[in-house]
């Protein structure tokens, strides 16, 4: 049976808190898990003394990893629900939501609010529907439309046609490409970010299609044709 213990360490001034088990292992391991929290394991023969000085030892890789993961978590606003006054992300802009009772359901989007035009406006199942159903249509359109703009450059410099586009959400990744078959899928997730963060990853998995790795070859592709790509690169990495 695991036995974990809940700690406090003092880090730049400030105490973290963070779990600790002792395991049959030969080495002490640190992990800062995907919510922000620290977990530390170490082998049963050493000692607390040993653990917090490897602790103290990480201390700046602990604290920029924990305040990544709270940028990625402010900037993701992923409500489980959607009312009016609920704060979402699209296209890396904050918006407010506002529910507005009408004849039919549809979504308008300004520079700061989205109006959800709904049938039912107490029907929260409906509003959660017609809000997902418009974030993916607009995701869809967005990249459709990216891609064929950049598509030409790929053809001139011998890439294949895609056989196709898929989207779905991915927990750790905001695109892939099977070269083999030629099929590019982008993660539903990226409609929160800048235009040009999205512009980047259709541009990235096109060059898959010449190079199948992340090779110094690879981005002299994509640079080809985002020459700034390691700036977008950096903001897409704070989502």
């Amino acid at each position: 049976m695991r036995s974990i213990v809940n700690k406090k360490i003092l880090l730049s001034g400030k105490y973290y808190d963070y779990e600790f088990e002792r395991k049959r292992i030969r080495n002490i391991n640190l992990r800062i898990r995907t919510d922000g929290t620290i977990y530390v394991s170490a082998p049963l023969s050493i000692s607390d003394k040993k653990v917090e000085e490897f602790i103290l030892s990480k201390e700046d890789f602990i604290i920029n990893a924990i305040n990544k993961v709270n940028l990625k978590n402010e900037n993701s606003l992923r409500p489980d629900s959607i009312g009016s006054g609920t704060e979402v992300r699209i296209f890396g802009r904050k918006r407010v939501v506002t529910l507005i009772s009408s004849d039919r359901n549809e979504v308008l989007l300004t520079d700061d609010n989205i109006f959800i035009c709904i049938k039912d406006i107490n029907n929260s199942k409906l509003i959660n529907r017609v809000y997902n159903k418009w974030r993916s249509d607009c995701l869809k359109q967005k990249i459709l439309h990216i891609a064929s703009e950049v598509q030409p450059q790929f053809i001139a410099m011998g890439a294949r046609v895609p056989s196709g586009f898929k989207f779905r959400t991915m927990k750790s990744r905001w695109g892939s490409c099977k070269p083999g078959d030629g099929t590019l899928t982008f993660n539903y997730n990226l409609v929160e970010v800048p235009e040009d963060c999205i512009r980047y990853v259709v541009i990235h998995e096109y060059a898959h299609l010449l190079v199948p790795n992340h090779s110094d070859r690879f981005y002299r592709y994509v640079a080809r044709v985002m020459p700034d790509w390691k700036e977008k690169r950096r903001i897409l990495n704070e989502f």
